[in-house]
């Protein structure tokens, strides 16, 4: 176990939620939150302190997320699960940056624009990209090999 803990509680609520769900009582003894709460604590804090020294073993005072891979390495259901994480994490990031880039560019429309129309939401399509890497909004149409492709526009654009 590692050195005492300075401030305890500090996942009580959760730890209590836990066990609830696990079978126990909806209100736990507080002297058994506690206890589970400490053990989770320290046992974090093993898992950080020994991600640390893996970083230290290759000269860096950053811990990556391999260092925590590494440090789970023979445990295959924890680290599983951490990967998953990762992945899900992941997701969301892109998700956010995805959303918050559609989002400025609908904000910053309407506010040149003075106000925001349903017309707008059309003409961010314009912008966007396929799977294909082929603008949305224009058409390609594909010929037997060989031969070559054509392009044809929406009406109203520009070349």
């Amino acid at each position: 176990m590692s050195r005492r803990l300075k401030k305890t509680h500090l996942f009580s609520k959760d730890v209590a939620a836990l066990m609830y769900a696990y079978g126990d009582v909806s209100q736990p003894l507080p002297e058994s939150v506690q206890c589970l709460d400490e053990l989770v604590s320290a046992y974090l804090i093993d898992i950080c302190m020994s991600a640390y020294r893996t970083a230290q073993t290759v000269h860096r005072n950053k811990i990556k997320v391999e260092d925590f891979k590494f440090v789970l390495r023979n445990d295959e259901v924890k680290l599983g699960r951490a990967e998953e994480l990762i992945k899900l994490s992941k997701i969301i990031t892109d998700a956010k940056k995805l959303f918050n880039s559609s989002e400025g560019k609908t904000v910053k429309r309407a506010r040149d624009m003075g106000e925001f129309h349903d017309d707008d939401a059309e003409e961010d399509l314009d912008d966007e990209r396929d799977q294909d890497g082929d603008k949305i909004g224009e058409r390609i149409e594909r010929k037997e090999p060989g031969k070559k492709k054509r392009k044809t526009k929406k009406k109203g654009q520009d070349s």
